[in-house]
């Protein structure tokens, strides 16, 4: 390239894998191979939002009104009337990337990239709707043979800096927020804590686990920050996008570092699209399922006790159909549209759930359903119009797959 009159050596910048085979002197070596994304290549190996049915004979009331009635019909004067109680949503989503195969010893291991990125939007009153918080990083899932020596954190810390630091050449990454921001390590022997195995294409999946561990850990992280600014109280309580039953095995914090605690959950309601309509009985001992495809628009189950065998706590779950008496409900492709899973953490583990405080909440989430997302996304019928909101800003914050992918 000329310069001032004279010829410089334009050097390109050195890609991530290239920098750690050099940086190995023979202790990795990468294949090469195609880089795909994952989420785009292959059914999803991961499904955290609902556990497998409930054992148990018949379940107890997870709500104060113990009348043995199947579903609560919400009044039209508390939908019309009631005050809004969400000014918080939250999301999390994350991007899986196959960037590689490395040879590490005798073992050849996948090499995978994540983009994760959680969102909090915040809104004020019906005009103002803006967010509030965003987390976005960049991770890498390398197989725990990575750290030859076990020097531990401190290790994979010095590697993200000195990657970062190669980054730093690109023009383009300079005047951009993207960097490396981690690097996890999976496990590589026997079953990993995420219950995978070590047959073929499990490293796969342990590595995607690891990413999908990672961003639980930030939505946790993102709540309990709320907390600690006083944002969260009875007049505004915070949807998340997802069940709120977090397994403490599923997470890449230390033990002593973990914000999942109840307290920070008291304003906070889970809201799941998707559910297993079999996860619960109902006081007779029959599975809500067939309670649940038939509710009437505006209607709720009751909200029933709910113990996680992942994480000891006790939950309050009942589900709710979106549409307000009247509505055309043609538009249904399954008697599961347009029905949404809500649970709340029992915080007080002794004391059941106020019944008109969960009618409050059925209430306002009743008219979080408009105006409806029609068109722009395929589960337009369970979705929260403010939750949908809260997506796309989210989705709008990633890198495009071909910058992520060209890094490597």
């Amino acid at each position: 390239m000329l310069v001032g009159g004279k010829f410089v050596e334009c050097r390109k910048p050195m890609k991530i894998l290239d920098f750690i085979e050099k940086k190995g002197n023979g202790n990795y070596y990468c294949y090469k191979t195609n880089k795909v994304s994952l989420d785009i290549t292959e059914h999803d190996i991961l499904n955290y939002d609902d556990k497998p049915a409930s054992s148990k004979k018949s379940s107890v009331f997870a709500e104060t009104d113990n009348r043995r009635v199947h579903t609560v019909k919400i009044d039209a004067d508390l939908i019309k009337d009631s005050r809004p109680i969400f000014s918080y949503f939250l999301d999390g989503s994350r991007h899986v990337y196959k960037v590689d195969d490395m040879a590490i010893g005798k073992r050849i291991f996948p090499i995978l990239a994540g983009q994760i990125i959680v969102g909090c939007c915040y809104r004020k009153d019906r005009d103002t709707f803006k967010p509030a918080k965003i987390s976005q990083k960049l991770v890498l899932a390398m197989p725990d043979d990575f750290d030859i020596d076990d020097e531990g954190a401190n290790f994979l810390r010095l590697y993200c800096e000195e990657i970062n630091n190669e980054l730093e050449k690109n023009p383009y990454i300079r005047n951009t927020s993207l960097r490396l921001n981690q690097i996890l390590l999976y496990k590589t022997d026997g079953k990993d804590k995420y219950g995978n195995n070590s047959d073929k294409d499990n490293f796969k999946n342990r590595g995607t686990s690891i990413i999908q561990a990672e961003m639980t850990d930030e939505e946790q992280r993102m709540v309990a920050q709320l907390c600690k600014e006083n944002k969260l109280n009875d007049e505004t309580f915070l949807i998340k996008d997802g069940s709120l039953e977090y397994n403490p095995s599923f997470s890449n914090m230390d033990e002593g570092k973990r914000t999942m605690l109840r307290e920070n959950y008291r304003y906070v309601v889970g809201v799941s699209k998707s559910f297993d309509p079999e996860l619960i009985r109902d006081f007779e001992g029959q599975r809500l399922s067939k309670t649940i495809a038939n509710l009437k628009p505006a209607e709720r189950t009751k909200a029933y006790l709910y113990e996680s065998d992942a994480n000891k706590e006790n939950y309050a779950i009942w589900y709710l159909r979106l549409r307000k008496e009247g509505e055309n409900d043609s538009f249904r492709e399954t008697n599961f549209s347009d029905v949404i899973k809500c649970e709340m953490v029992m915080v007080d583990e002794t004391e059941k759930i106020d019944t008109g405080l969960i009618d409050l909440i059925s209430a306002n989430l009743v008219k979080e359903a408009y105006p409806v997302c029609y068109g722009n996304d395929s589960r337009w019928a369970n979705h929260l119009y403010p939750v949908y909101l809260t997506e796309s800003y989210c989705k709008s914050k990633y890198f495009s797959s071909d910058i992520i992918l060209n890094l490597f």
